[in-house]
């Protein structure tokens, strides 16, 4: 069978399970196999494949058609242009939360080498590509990924290694209860996608997210703000005069947020939205101290 043949057959039967982008899923699978780029396995399109690609292609096409993240079967998944290792039970990067991490680099000028905490890290891809995008800048900052999950430990503890020796250097990974670990430690920057959803709304998420996701870092308790209290209401005292704040929210959290903030004395409490036009970060500052 051909490489063409291979990806005809499988896109129809992606289609055939219901999987909504099935063409683009069936190039990046074989993308993946066999290390070509876009353009490259256009050129091949007509070479035969490998018997052992030819296997694996069909077991991960088996697999995708239950509906199992194709991030987790891969192994990765592209964020803010870096290629990140995925595992269960570790919530997958979406490309929403890049506009968390866009808007913290592109808004902090300092050209200090800065604290930075990353909270409830995941991957750790918050927090490590942060420190890459500073790093473009000429600027190591100091950075901490943070997380409750063990699952969740030892994928920003592989992400680390990936790159380069400055990351290890530069980079702590600490497991904790948001904040009950971290010491005395006081940070500049705070970063965060917490878990958001309601969880009435948990159980009406589409399956490769209900069934295959870690509920732990998906459910954020009856309102979905159960987390931004936590965080909020602990963070000041880990937190520098004048420190910046950045947190993923959902489409209608904005005042709720917005409202936790500013009652505990935060200023220039922000929105930010996301290319859909939907409220996707809200930031602010702690106040400094005069």
């Amino acid at each position: 069978m051909t490489i063409g043949e291979l990806l005809k057959c499988g896109a129809e039967t992606l289609h055939g399970a219901g999987i909504e982008n099935y063409s683009g899923e069936v190039r990046d699978i074989i993308m993946h196999l066999t290390g070509y780029s876009a353009s490259e396995l256009f050129m091949h399109n007509s070479d035969e494949a490998d018997p052992a690609v030819s296997q694996k292609f069909s077991d991960m096409i088996r697999k995708r058609c239950t509906h199992y993240p194709l991030q987790y079967i891969l192994g990765e998944t592209c964020f803010m242009g870096y290629t990140f290792k995925c595992r269960e039970n570790v919530l997958i990067p979406r490309y929403d939360t890049e506009n968390l991490v866009a808007a913290a680099a592109e808004s902090i000028s300092s050209n200090e080498s800065l604290q930075v905490l990353d909270m409830c890290t995941g991957t750790g891809c918050i927090g490590i590509s942060f420190y890459l995008e500073r790093q473009k800048k000429g600027v190591r900052d100091r950075v901490t990924l943070a997380d409750i999950s063990d699952d969740a430990i030892a994928a920003a503890t592989e992400n680390r290694k990936l790159f380069g020796e400055s990351c290890i250097d530069d980079i702590e990974i600490v497991k904790t209860d948001l904040f009950s670990e971290l010491g005395g430690r006081e940070y500049d920057v705070l970063l965060s996608n917490p878990p958001y959803i309601p969880t009435e709304e948990c159980d009406k998420l589409e399956t490769d997210v209900r069934d295959y996701e870690p509920r732990l870092a998906l459910d954020g308790d009856i309102d979905g703000l159960s987390f931004y209290r936590r965080i909020i209401s602990e963070m000041g005292e880990y937190l520098k005069s004048g420190a910046h704040i950045y947190m993923e929210i959902g489409y209608d959290q904005y005042e709720g947020v917005r409202k936790l903030m500013e009652d505990a004395g935060y200023v220039d409490i922000s929105l930010i939205k996301d290319l859909s036009g939907l409220d996707r970060v809200v930031s602010c500052r702690k106040r400094i101290n005069e």
